[in-house]
């Protein structure tokens, strides 16, 4: 058969144009699924961004929220020393506090050494001033009041006439310490320069504080002399630049050896922390030794707020042959004393060492004490959900609205 005369066949077009339109199927597939998959890294882009921007926003205001509970802490403990400074000079109050033998100028502040919200709650929320025994036992037990307790300390009326004070999120609590319960480096600025350390006040309390079997062999171990380190305390805050150890030399020697040179300040300590910058009083010893010095207060040491490691140190520099062992003895005698007295002045406690059996060995000992704190450091801490800000103040109370010489926030 001729080919012109053959039948006309469709099927190669016809399967081609099948597999021509598979082929777009599969290309129509492959930009679906692609658009799917940009649109869902996209949207989860989106969600995530503003899942992070949410919880930075939750964060920040607990943030703030924590800080300006940490602020009140520290407002509200600062009422308390005001009435402190007030109750001394009240006459009634004086004599009836001072007949118990309870020094009128710290009366308050010692009897309330910490404050937080938890306590205020349980108080306040007391019907008629009287607080439930269970309550009071469940909260010294775990420092937290009951629901109840709580939700009855944020409902509206009460003590403080429809105004809620305590109806807010979180926690916060405060505490303080006085600054003249420390030893006051800082007057080893007026020391004359022709006075050794050795022969001050200030100088014998810092040895007392780094006396002992224990700190003599842990610096011994270091190759250090708690003299030389005083001596450096001391040229720091005088105005010459003449080591004053006794052994010569320029004091700014010590630090221009540092890799990053600064000479000695010659003036007064700004900050407890400046004293790190000081030849030796860097990292350990400061940590070791720090915590009992100031640099704020007049020079002498409360007797009444002294922790244990001042107590020590008093005992150590003003006890004749004041061991180790001799020291722990001297604190616990101290703190049964405490609970039928406190002294009310240097002398006093000069006289119940030598009624006790501590011979002391220091003429001046009555003179390094005192009875009373004009200046605080006030610690507080204010927690919202898993934000928390800690404020460090320091509180010169010599007039009784006080001034703030020192704010940090943490």
């Amino acid at each position: 058969m001729s080919p012109l005369l053959r039948p006309l066949s469709v099927a190669g077009p016809l399967r081609r144009l099948r597999r021509k339109r598979r082929d777009q199927r599969g290309i129509a597939l492959l930009v679906v699924l692609a658009a799917i998959m940009t649109m869902t890294v996209i949207v989860t882009d989106i969600s995530f961004g503003a899942r992070v921007r949410t919880l930075t926003a939750v964060h920040t205001r607990q943030q703030t929220q924590a800080y300006y509970l940490a602020s009140s802490g520290i407002g509200i403990y600062r009422l308390i020393l005001m009435a402190n400074a007030q109750i001394a000079r009240q006459p009634m109050y004086k004599q009836a506090l001072e007949a118990m033998g309870i020094p009128s100028g710290d009366a308050l502040w010692k009897m309330i050494p910490f404050l937080n919200t938890g306590l205020l709650r349980m108080v306040l929320s007391a019907d008629s001033g009287d607080v439930d025994p269970a309550d009071a036992e469940a909260f010294q037990q775990s420092g937290q009041v009951s629901d109840q307790v709580a939700e009855q300390s944020r409902a509206e009326g009460g003590h403080f006439a429809n105004r809620n004070f305590l109806d807010f999120e979180g926690d916060f609590s405060v505490q303080v310490r006085g600054e003249d319960c420390r030893v006051n480096v800082n007057q080893l600025a007026s020391r004359d320069p022709a006075t050794p350390v050795q022969n001050t006040v200030v100088g014998q309390q810092l040895a007392g504080l780094m006396t002992g079997e224990e700190n003599d062999q842990w610096l011994r171990d270091r190759n250090l002399d708690k003299w030389d380190l005083i001596g450096n305390l001391a040229d720091w805050v005088d105005t010459d630049d003449i080591v004053s150890s006794g052994k010569g030399g320029y004091e700014d020697d010590f630090y221009n050896r540092s890799d990053s040179p600064y000479l000695a300040k010659n003036a007064k300590f700004d900050t407890r922390e400046e004293i790190r910058l000081v030849e030796g009083w860097q990292d350990e010893v400061f940590d070791r030794f720090g915590g009992e010095m100031s640099v704020y207060g007049g020079g002498k040491i409360d007797i009444n707020c002294a922790d244990d490691e001042g107590l020590k140190g008093l005992c150590k520099g003003n006890i004749t042959g004041c061991t180790d062992e001799m020291s722990g003895r001297f604190v616990q005698a101290f703190h049964e004393a405490e609970l039928t007295t406190s002294f009310n002045s240097g002398a006093s406690f000069v006289q119940w060492c030598d009624a006790n059996g501590f011979s002391v060995s220091n003429a001046q000992l009555a003179n390094m004490i005192t009875t009373k704190n004009t200046f605080f450091t006030l610690t507080s801490t204010g927690l919202v959900g898993d934000a928390s800000a800690r404020i460090t103040a320091v509180i010169d109370q010599s007039t009784d609205a006080g001034k703030v010489l020192y704010w940090k926030v943490e």
